[in-house]
């Protein structure tokens, strides 16, 4: 058997249902509650990289380290969060000009081999903390600061970027056991329009018309397509915004006795499902 993963950021399980995204439930879905350890210790709701981390590695968080989206190196990462610090403005501008740039984590920062160094020969297409472009994340941080409008045209530049990387992959590599390909677009939607269903929806049929598009080039009777999310949705305190929720989704095209407990299962997973 292969595996090919969806790794779909902030897809929520109640939105594919009320929708009824039929190519994101599959056969088989399910919640899998979110415990305290995937939380961000300063933000207080899980977070992305601390819980991909896990998903790729099997490993647990206090484990495999990884805390944050941006990195810096060396002594800069443990200053940051400093209340001192944390409350300097123009600190970014400062450190650029000094010639320092952050970067989002990679391979080269993980302390445990991956599912990818395990599963051969497997495709990785921007996979967090693994070999997710810190570029993509520069375009969306650097849009931000330009208003509503050029961040949301950024987020659909960065997107039609990724779908151009999977596609381009697809047809590179034919021989794998493992592929696996990140999308954010839902995550970065929800965030900014949570109270605005009808744009959320749109991004929803979007990922629902790639996992189709997918399922009839690849589903040959021999491959297990598995969507994973990191966490679904809730509206924030400022009733405008949405922040992280503490469940996560997940489905499977085939009718097996198996849901995950924690993201780590995903791991053990992916290896009985590829020995196969």
């Amino acid at each position: 058997m292969r595996v090919f993963v969806l790794a779909i950021d902030g897809l929520d399980y109640y939105f594919a249902v009320k929708w009824n995204m039929k190519w994101l439930l599959q056969k088989k879905y399910g919640l899998l509650h979110i415990s305290k350890e995937y939380y961000h210790e300063k933000l207080n709701m899980p977070y992305t990289p601390i819980i991909w981390t896990s998903i790729i590695t099997g490993k647990k968080p206090e484990e495999h380290g990884i805390k944050e989206w941006w990195m810096w190196g060396g002594i800069l990462d443990k200053l940051k969060w400093l209340p001192i610090i944390r409350h300097i403005r123009g600190k970014r501008k400062l450190l650029y000009a000094l010639g320092l740039k952050p970067r989002v984590p990679n391979k080269k920062d993980l302390k445990f081999p991956t599912i990818f160094d395990i599963v051969r020969p497997s495709v990785a297409v921007n996979v967090p903390v693994y070999n997710d472009p810190t570029e993509y994340h520069e375009i969306l941080r650097d849009s931000a600061s330009r208003g509503i409008n050029e961040y949301v045209k950024a987020i659909r530049e960065v997107h039609r970027m990724r779908l151009a990387d999977l596609h381009e992959a697809l047809e590179k590599y034919k021989d794998w056991k493992l592929f696996m390909v990140y999308f954010d677009l839902i995550d970065l939607l929800t965030h900014i329009f949570i109270t605005k269903p009808h744009i959320i929806r749109k991004a929803y049929l979007e990922l629902n018309r790639i996992s189709r598009k997918l399922h009839e080039r690849l589903d040959d009777g021999n491959t297990i397509f598995l969507i994973i999310s990191d966490h679904g949705f809730v509206l924030s305190e400022d009733g405008v915004s949405g922040k992280h929720a503490n469940y996560a989704f997940w489905s499977i095209n085939i009718n097996e006795d198996w849901h995950p407990k924690d993201f780590t299962d995903y791991f053990n997973k992916i290896l009985e499902w590829t020995r196969k």
